[in-house]
């Protein structure tokens, strides 16, 4: 008898804790105007609103990774490769010499005599010359020259094995974007539903308080259902939260803005 009392004193202090606590209309009404179309009111998170966002076109983010430092620098490595090549294809040139020189100037020369008979005297005398020469030689190393097309043919095979390289890596990336892009196209299906399943244990959870306060329900009833509305808007949140991930790591992986602009501008909004 006297547990049935104080489990008796409990529900009505329970009772008249949450009649205190009691939101006004005004609150319920805001309550619910975070429910829209089945969806809550996201742009309070993250300035999305999930409900009508859509991804640009997988085409798109595939072009625009090629603009990513590591397959840019993948393509320079393969320029720097053909430079190389052709190089190689011009070496037969380093087999010949060349030489050629040219020169011009005056010269001039003063001289002076005397014996006993013939007193001092000086004479002077001067020409002008040029010269030139032209030249060429041939020195081929027997090595070098067996070894000339070979040394084509590796590097050939480097120009080759960086554009595999770059390939090799681009697919990769792609791969990892695509596997995002999907996973951000399901979980927004995927966000939907819980959504939706979590407005509906809102509205259930507000039922049951009404039908609680009335006597029409147990205290276990509503913690029940207040455990489930916890469950599904926590469930909703994680699938929101790993769509924003995603589609930063989209943006970071393909160099296109996709919710940054949208942040920009709400951002700049809120402030003005």
């Amino acid at each position: 008898m006297n547990q049935k009392l104080v489990v008796a004193a409990s529900i009505l202090a329970l009772a008249s804790a949450m009649k205190a606590q009691e939101p006004n209309d005004t609150s319920s009404v805001s309550a619910q105007s975070q429910i829209q179309a089945g969806f809550f009111d996201s742009t309070s998170l993250d300035g999305i609103d999930y409900s009508e966002f859509k991804l640009p076109p997988l085409g798109t983010l595939f072009e625009n990774a090629k603009s990513t430092p590591s397959i840019e620098l993948l393509e320079k490595e393969r320029q720097m490769a053909e430079k190389l090549l052709s190089k190689e294809k011009r070496a037969f040139l380093g087999f010949f010499r060349v030489h050629a020189n040219y020169s011009y100037g005056n010269t001039s020369s003063t001289s002076t005599a005397t014996d006993i008979t013939t007193p001092l005297y000086t004479f002077a005398s001067g020409y002008e010359s040029s010269y030139w020469n032209v030249g060429a030689s041939v020195n081929v190393g027997l090595e070098t020259l067996w070894d000339l097309g070979g040394r084509v043919n590796r590097q050939r095979l480097e120009v080759e094995r960086a554009a595999v390289q770059k390939e090799v890596a681009f697919d990769e990336l792609k791969q990892k974007i695509a596997t995002i892009y999907v996973r951000i196209t399901n979980n927004l299906i995927a966000l939907k539903t819980a959504a939706e399943n979590a407005a509906a244990y809102r509205g259930a959870g507000l039922m049951t308080e009404q039908r609680f306060r009335n006597n029409q329900a147990t205290i276990q009833d509503l913690a029940d259902v207040r455990r489930y509305e916890n469950d599904a808007v926590q469930a909703y949140q994680s699938i929101q939260g790993q769509i924003s991930t995603d589609i930063i790591l989209l943006e970071i992986m393909t160099h296109t803005p996709i919710i940054t602009n949208t942040l920009s501008e709400n951002q700049l909004y809120n402030t003005k």
